[in-house]
């Protein structure tokens, strides 16, 4: 009974990965014991599983079927463990993705306390500014920040970033110092474009500006380093420009309306029944971005 535990462990990491070496790498093992397990599954079942070429790995109608089945077979089994007194050893592999930025100023940390209390978890961070395919990728729990434009994903807001418009001293006096958002008309603003609304900035007074710039950045860290270099005015997360601002060489524009928050949202894959040890990991970054000074919690949506 272990082993087929295990070879359907197997068999749902190489459908998720789309091939044996993805799976093998995610797994930790060789991709010639992916490869011996899913046979002996197949054999087992008397079902062909995938369908097999040398570039594709595609799941047959018994596979697709099988899936489902294994995929709630290995989460019961996980919380069949936790329910008799496994919660604090909550045990097993982790994919996890995030922004890069976020991931650098929290993430890391809230998972560096989440690994120290349960030993038995690994965790493989997937780290992007871009949405990542959450099945293509094999991806547990995804954290992401903005308006989600897929109702169909199992998501729910666990905080909202705290925003910020920054410039650096040298570049205010050269431009001048704009008072109010509105004064951005006039100034070079440096655009995010993975933002959806672009470059139309929108305010905690209400006002929405449509700014424009000699520079456009899908990273924020190019678009800090192009405040730091003087080239116009940024807006994105305060944790983008917190040691900038302590430091002075960046100063933080409209105090009193800053850019209006985005949600921080926590997405797990839709349509599976999601293991104790992501459960575990779900609740305490939850917990984790509750307790940040720098996010915010109870503050409405806004469009």
């Amino acid at each position: 009974m272990a082993d087929i535990a295990a070879w359907m462990k197997t068999f749902v990491a190489a459908a998720d990965a789309g091939n044996f070496s993805l799976a093998a790498e995610r797994l930790g093992t060789s991709q010639s014991t992916v490869s011996k397990q899913i046979a002996l599954l197949e054999r087992h079942l008397r079902a062909r599983l995938f369908l097999r070429t040398t570039r594709s790995l595609t799941l047959t109608d018994e596979g697709a079927a099988f899936y489902d089945t294994a995929s709630e077979a290995l989460a019961a089994i996980d919380s069949a463990e936790a329910s008799i007194g496994l919660q604090g050893k909550v045990r097993g592999r982790i994919r996890v993705t995030a922004p890069l930025t976020l991931a650098e100023a929290r993430v890391v940390a809230m998972i560096g306390d989440f690994l120290a209390l349960h030993r038995e978890v690994a965790i493989d961070l997937v780290l992007s500014d871009h949405a990542v395919n959450l099945a293509a990728e094999g991806i547990d729990l995804a954290i992401r920040v903005g308006h989600l434009g897929d109702t169909r994903t199992n998501a729910r807001v666990i905080g909202r970033a705290d925003r910020v418009a920054v410039a650096a001293p040298g570049y205010l006096e050269n431009a001048g110092t704009p008072q109010r958002p509105a004064d951005l008309t006039d100034h070079n603003c440096i655009v995010y474009t993975l933002l959806a609304s672009g470059p139309r900035w929108t305010f905690g007074d209400g006002s929405v500006v449509s700014v424009a710039g000699n520079l456009r950045a899908d990273s924020p860290h190019a678009l800090r380093s192009a405040a730091l270099a003087g080239m116009g005015v940024a807006v994105n997360a305060r944790w983008l420009f917190e040691r900038e601002l302590a430091a002075g060489t960046l100063v933080e524009l409209f105090a009193d309306t800053p850019p209006v928050t985005m949600p921080i949202n926590l997405v797990l894959p839709s349509g599976r029944h999601i293991a104790a040890r992501i459960h575990a990991l779900a609740g305490f970054l939850k917990d984790a971005f509750a307790r940040d000074a720098l996010i915010r919690i109870d503050e409405p949506d806004t469009p």
